[in-house]
């Protein structure tokens, strides 16, 4: 069991928030251009763009300093009419950029990610996360953290399931 603890406890990642380690925007952006590019298309050079834009809402996940992971957590906004109509305020992150290097699958970066959103949430007021996935089989590891699916919607022509992460 000692050994299964100890291999635990080196796998774990730190995160820091992109607006904090500038010089990661390349990858940032690199990583989401290869994995979600299909989606609109627009180059690595966007990319670099919006990642520089969302700088401080990007966080990467540092394993032994070296970066092997990245999610953003936005705040969400809701339309007035839905705000009005409801009888408490909603306070929602959304989850987007949920992403770990290939070489580095497997190891519990992803669950560690989650943790850290629902964290990072609580520290903001939120009382949900909110996210899209456009790939039905990531459901399940979700649903594994906690996540609900609540509707189903679209991003740019492509069907995503919507979940919900209460914090």
């Amino acid at each position: 069991m000692l050994l299964f603890s100890s291999a635990l406890k080196q796998h774990k990642l730190t995160f820091k928030p992109l607006s904090q380690c500038m010089d990661y925007v390349p990858l940032a952006a690199q990583w989401a251009e290869g994995e979600w590019g299909y989606i609109r298309n627009m180059g690595v050079e966007y990319r670099t763009r919006v990642m520089c834009d969302l700088s401080q809402y990007v966080y990467i996940g540092l394993f032994a300093e070296k970066p092997v992971a990245m999610f953003a957590l936005l705040e969400r906004k809701f339309s007035p009419d839905l705000v009005a109509a409801t009888d408490c305020p909603i306070h929602a992150r959304e989850l987007m950029y949920v992403y770990v290097d290939k070489n580095y699958r497997g190891f519990g970066f992803g669950k560690q990610i989650i943790d850290e959103a629902k964290q990072l949430a609580k520290q903001a007021g939120a009382t949900l996360i909110l996210l899209d996935t456009l790939k039905p089989s990531l459901n399940r590891f979700y649903e594994k953290q906690g996540a609900r699916i609540v509707c189903e919607s679209e991003l740019f022509s492509h069907a995503t399931d919507v979940l919900k992460i209460s914090v």
